[in-house]
């Protein structure tokens, strides 16, 4: 029994040593690894090959931007409302639903309306009986009315005399309101005084405040664009002012952003800009500074700008968010290595450039940058191969591949 226990104990034994002596012999055949340890054993780097990533220094222009944040809103969006109370009678629209100017949104129920209409034109028939009745008994006197022609003339030379400042505003009230009474009392006006007093005046005003409001039963779309905000049922009340929903022109998109004021003279109207949405991943837009506000908020040290974005594609929806970037200048034929490059060691910038296999250290001096790129003065040329991954833990001379 003892016997096979121990057998059992050295097979074990010897099975570890297997599986031992295999690992040993698989890091052997590749050595090769990608160190993400910042801890590294530099005496052993000889024995180590980094696996990098590369990409060659340049020659290119280097455009200057601006980015902020900002949320996007349609170009035209309008509270739609009625100008008057009444029933929904019906509605052609959906929340979504596209429009184009002039369609007819909602239909309100127009009796009420079309009564008042109706009172009105019946008014306007008796004033004008009345009217003739008034007329008849008027006096023929001529004379009045070359008097007239009189006044009339004195008007337009009183009104001449205010426009280049020839009299003050208070003399010319003032005359002004002689000459109108003396027009009055020879009867020029009196055609006006017989249309007050026989009611056909009020009476035609009335017909036509009838019309305007069955015109209002009728809401229409003011441009094309998209219904929001919209719940409303048929057979609902609204009242005159109530907000009924929304309508957005979303074919072109605004975005207001805001920019310190030590930034705002390098912004031109026109500037080229680039967007991102979170919300639309993997795809970038473009659009244009539309507006410059002409002042700075003295709270915040900023100054708004407006941002214009084409969207055809109806893919931008108002209120998401966006990141831009706005060119401002262009440094045409710089000297440029991508921003994952570059290291700080003992405080000194220095990226790693790869020669023979071999990861060769160098220390470079900066000039302008952006988002994407470091503009190089002194320290590696044109054509170089930077590395931009897996050389947080290189020293001078290590050993590296090179992978896509």
């Amino acid at each position: 029994m003892k016997i096979a226990k121990r057998a059992i104990y050295i097979t074990t034994i010897f099975f570890a040593l297997f599986i031992v002596v295999l690992i040993v012999a698989s890091q052997k055949d590749d050595n090769t690894v990608d160190v993400k340890s910042e801890n590294v054993d530099y005496g052993k780097l000889d024995d180590i090959v980094f696996s990098v990533v590369t990409d060659k220094a340049i020659v290119g222009d280097l455009i200057i931007k601006i980015s902020a944040n900002g949320k996007i809103r349609a170009d035209k969006e309008l509270e739609v409302s009625s100008n008057i109370s009444g029933v929904i009678d019906k509605i052609n629209i959906y929340e979504g639903s596209q429009v184009k100017k002039d369609d007819l949104l909602i239909q309100l129920d127009d009796r009420e309306y079309q009564l008042a209409l109706k009172e009105a034109e019946d008014q306007i028939m008796t004033a004008r009986v009345e009217y003739g009745l008034l007329k008849k008994g008027l006096p023929k006197d001529t004379s009045s009315i070359k008097m007239a022609d009189i006044y009339y003339k004195n008007l337009e030379e009183l009104e001449k005399s205010f426009q280049n400042g020839s009299i003050s505003k208070s003399e010319y009230t003032k005359q002004k309101d002689d000459l109108d009474m003396k027009i009055i009392f020879t009867g020029a006006k009196r055609e006006d005084f017989i249309l007050n007093k026989s009611g056909v005046s009020r009476s035609t005003n009335t017909r036509e405040k009838a019309q305007l409001n069955i015109m209002h039963t009728q809401i229409k779309a003011k441009f094309n664009g998209i219904i929001g905000d919209f719940n409303l049922v048929e057979g609902e009340r609204i009242n005159a002012g109530e907000t009924l929903f929304k309508l957005f022109d979303t074919n072109q998109m605004k975005i207001d952003i805001n920019i310190l004021e030590s930034e705002i003279s390098k912004i031109k109207l026109g500037n080229t800009v680039e967007i991102e949405i979170p919300a639309i991943p993997n795809e970038k837009f473009y659009g244009s500074v539309k507006r410059i506000s002409p002042y700075i908020d003295s709270e915040d040290g900023t100054c708004k700008v407006e941002v214009a974005i084409n969207n055809n594609k109806q893919k931008i929806k108002p209120g998401m968010f966006a990141k831009v970037l706005i060119e401002t200048n262009t440094l045409e034929n710089r000297l440029l290595v991508k921003k994952e490059a570059l290291l700080v060691r003992d405080k000194r910038n220095l990226v790693f450039a790869v020669e023979d296999s071999l990861a060769k250290w160098k220390y470079v001096k900066l000039g302008d940058e952006n988002e994407k790129y470091y503009e190089i003065l002194e320290g590696v040329k044109e054509g170089d191969d930077i590395i931009i991954s897996g050389h947080y833990n290189l020293a001078h001379d290590s050993k590296v591949k090179v992978i896509k």
